[in-house]
């Protein structure tokens, strides 16, 4: 480590980061655009100009993203020079920006808002008009540009180049006719265009799917782990008014993903926002229809069916908490039978970056618990020779397939605990469970890390924990296993 001093206070530094990282990890706020801690630094756009005084060279402002610490310097970054600078270079950056902070997404979360906001530069000193630019430019399926909003930090640019190594998107022209643009306006392509909303400072690039769709200022956000493969990033899920998901964006985890997560989690929360699910519980009756009905009616009926027709096939989900695999393992150890998970092949998105492929976001922690990982078809195998089946957790059924249980014989009794109604004529329970942004709990992913989910928002009024409801279950079967 280097010692330097800061604003008067010495402090540690290491010497292989940048002046400026030395500055955000001991409290000193310095201005920052083109910057990224997981970007190559350029030093473009000028706002990180700092006061540095080494040896017996008289002090140089300097920007602190492109200066490397070395032992002995002195930093001022309160400086009247540096201030100035600073100042300068905000007002060249908003001389061509459209201050249309109303109505950009970016508004509440913007960096560049923030500063002018702190500098108090509401008014600008030249007449010229600005650049006329395209706006809601399309760069594919993920990304608008809005060109006027740009300052040309370069971020978007480096990302692609540092981080995914599939270099997509360049500063074109010369001078004030500077865009950013893809290459030969082809489409931005991969699994990690999203990312380039985090990165853009401004509101040039935004998400199509997040466009006009909420104010930031009215997001909930709760710390929470993505359950689309094993990796388990660590996420921050964003609810509207403690209802609908509005977005899904990466939380630094230096262990995991960093600052970066793949669209397939990002773009997840769809899945979270269907409105038909089960609220509760439902019963088939005489006439053969699935009949809504209370939780607990609907586990004492359960009850019933497993004390005439015991040992049951119990299939899980691999969305399974930790906590509800331990519970699970409890019912299957009090109804004298295995339990198992259903395991799906590996997909096509495996890349070197994040998404290892695996669509099980705690198989780890699920087999280390001692729960099976079976294949689709092997746990239908299981379920169609026996009498009794019961499915556990959320996407089960898309995963065995509707109508693979459709064709089970109707003989079969199934209670299935999952969030939207089997129709199957197999079907006897269904009993509601809260989706992954509707419950706590923990996911092991492929490396051994754990990962906590949070629960963003309350689940339906009737809709349990599936770790009650389990348990419920299993007290109702040893009641009954008691002698009167």
């Amino acid at each position: 480590m280097t010692k330097i001093i800061i604003d008067g206070v010495e402090i540690e530094a290491d010497p292989k980061q940048p002046l400026i990282r030395a500055c955000h990890d001991n409290g000193v706020d310095v201005p920052m655009y083109c910057y990224h801690p997981g970007l190559s630094p350029v030093g473009s756009c000028r706002i990180c100009q700092v006061e540095v005084k080494q040896g017996e060279m008289p002090p140089r402002i300097m920007v602190a993203c492109k200066t490397p610490v070395a032992e002995g310097m002195i930093v001022d970054t309160r400086a009247p020079k540096a201030h100035a600078a600073r100042r300068e270079c905000l007002e060249f950056l908003l001389k061509n920006h459209p201050l249309d902070c109303p109505i950009c997404d970016k508004a509440g979360e913007c960096d560049l808002q923030d500063f002018a906001f702190a500098e108090g530069q509401g008014e600008g000193r030249s007449v010229e008009p600005r650049r006329k630019l395209d706006k809601r430019k399309s760069l594919g399926d993920v990304i608008v540009l809005d060109e006027e909003r740009c300052i040309l930090c370069s971020r978007c640019v480096r990302f692609f180049e540092d981080v995914t190594k599939k270099p997509q998107l360049t500063v074109s022209e010369l001078g004030s006719r500077s865009t950013i643009s893809t290459f030969m306006d082809r489409p931005l392509q991969g699994n990690y265009q999203g990312n380039l909303a985090d990165v853009c400072p401004v509101g040039a690039l935004t998400l199509k799917k997040f466009r006009f769709q909420a104010r930031v200022w009215n997001l909930e956000k709760h710390f929470s782990t993505c359950g689309e493969c094993s990796r388990g990033c660590s996420i921050t899920v964003e609810i509207l008014r403690r209802r609908e998901v509005k977005r899904i964006r990466p939380r630094y985890n230096p262990d995991v993903n960093k600052w970066w997560m793949c669209d397939v989690g990002r773009f997840a929360f769809d899945r979270f926002n269907e409105e038909e699910r089960i609220e509760g519980a439902a019963v088939r009756d005489a006439q053969g229809r699935l009949v809504e009905t209370g939780v607990s009616d609907a586990l004492a009926k359960a009850a019933d069916i497993l004390k005439v027709h015991p040992s049951p096939a119990i299939v899980a989900s691999p969305w399974l908490t930790v906590e509800e695999g331990e519970v699970l393992l409890a019912l299957a150890e009090r109804a004298g039978v295995a339990a198992a998970f259903v395991a799906p092949p590996p997909n096509d998105l495996a890349d070197d970056l994040l998404h290892t492929g695996d669509p099980c976001p705690n198989r780890r922690g699920l087999v280390e618990l001692g729960l099976a990982a079976i294949s689709a078809e092997e746990a239908l195998e299981r379920i169609g020779a026996g009498k009794s089946a019961i499915l556990v957790g959320e996407r089960v059924v898309e995963l065995l397939g509707e109508e693979a249980l459709e064709d089970l014989p109707a003989a079969l009794r199934l209670i299935a605990f999952v969030r939207h109604p089997v129709h199957a004529p197999a079907t006897n329970v269904c009993i509601g469970v809260p989706t992954a942004v509707e419950r706590t709990g923990t996911w092991i992913n492929v490396d051994g890390g754990r990962g906590p989910i949070a629960a963003a928002r309350p689940a339906p009024p009737n809709v349990r924990p599936l770790t009650s409801t389990l348990a419920a279950l299993a007290e109702l079967i040893q009641r009954q296993e008691a002698p009167a």
